[in-house]
């Protein structure tokens, strides 16, 4: 099978995806599409990204373990669904970095985990409360970006510049079907666009997250944000990375208030820059609010 019969089977397979095994899926990327350039970008050092984790009803967590990626083998155990990038039972560190458009990435990364954000009917007036984590990366990181999407290219600026700068590169390139790296690259990238209907439908976009993150250059992948209408923008580093690379600078807690299409997010009255095995919690007098959509 050819390189462009192995995408037609990948277009084909993307149609119904509950019924295509993964590992099909990884050996059609792997060993068919073998060639395809990693469109690749810098993360500059102390780049600020911010994690969610909704309290559930807990009042305030105790430790910056609380706030990371997922330890708790039990809890692992209990990951059983594909995710946009991660495989059942692997874990991932999701996380959001701010854009041009929408510069305060908490509010991506609440997007992304709130189960209210994108319910229009759902009233929520007491407050769904959230503690956001900001951390930094000690040197550059290279990232993948998938910044081919065609709706995330009409809304957002900064992945229309670098899906220009990509296409430029791919020009560049010596023996790269520049082509067929456009409709590839458009393909995966509405993949990871994709609004899904069950976890199944995020086996192409996890297959190619598994590949890109096994190359040595690669330390992340980026992507846009469906929740937010793709003005903002996801970061996810495998666990080994966020060890090596990232500390925890600050951390504070914000509420998401809802009235079916109307949301605001306030603070939720604590703040902290004492993370460690235990986190030291200052209350916020002032009551603020962070943004309203």
């Amino acid at each position: 099978m050819n390189y462009i019969e192995a995408f037609k089977k990948l277009q084909e397979y993307s149609k119904n995806l509950e019924s295509v095994e993964y590992e099909k899926l990884i050996e059609i990327l792997k060993n068919s599409i073998s060639k395809i350039p990693i469109p690749l970008a810098k993360l500059q050092q102390e780049s600020s990204i911010e994690r969610a984790r909704a309290n559930n009803g807990t009042p305030l967590f105790k430790s910056i373990e609380d706030l990371g990626y997922i330890k708790n083998p039990d809890v692992i155990k209990k990951l059983s669904k594909f995710g946009r990038a991660n495989k059942p039972h692997e874990v991932l560190f999701y996380s959001a970095i701010q854009t041009s458009k929408l510069d305060q990435a908490r509010v991506t990364a609440i997007a992304e985990t709130s189960r209210l954000f994108l319910d229009t009917n759902s009233v929520q007036m007491d407050g769904e409360l959230f503690t956001i984590s900001r951390w930094r990366n000690k040197e550059e990181l290279i990232i993948a970006e998938v910044v081919y999407a065609e709706e995330a290219i009409k809304n957002n600026e900064d992945i229309k510049a670098s899906y220009e700068k990509q296409k430029q590169f791919a020009k560049e390139l010596k023996g790269v079907d520049s082509e067929f790296f456009e409709d590839f690259l458009i393909f995966i990238s509405n993949e990871y666009a994709r609004i899904a209907v069950s976890h199944n439908d995020y086996k192409i976009s996890t297959a190619y997250t598994e590949l890109v993150l096994t190359h040595n250059d690669v330390q992340g992948i980026t992507y846009p944000s469906v929740q937010t209408g793709y003005v903002g923008a996801n970061l996810v580093l495998p666990t080994n990375i966020v060890d090596e690379f990232l500390y925890p600078e600050a951390a504070t807690t914000s509420m998401l208030y809802k009235n079916k299409m109307k949301m605001t997010l306030g603070n939720g009255g604590h703040f902290s820059k004492k993370l460690g095995n235990e986190i030291v919690w200052e209350e916020l007098k002032e009551s603020v609010i962070l943004q309203e959509h």
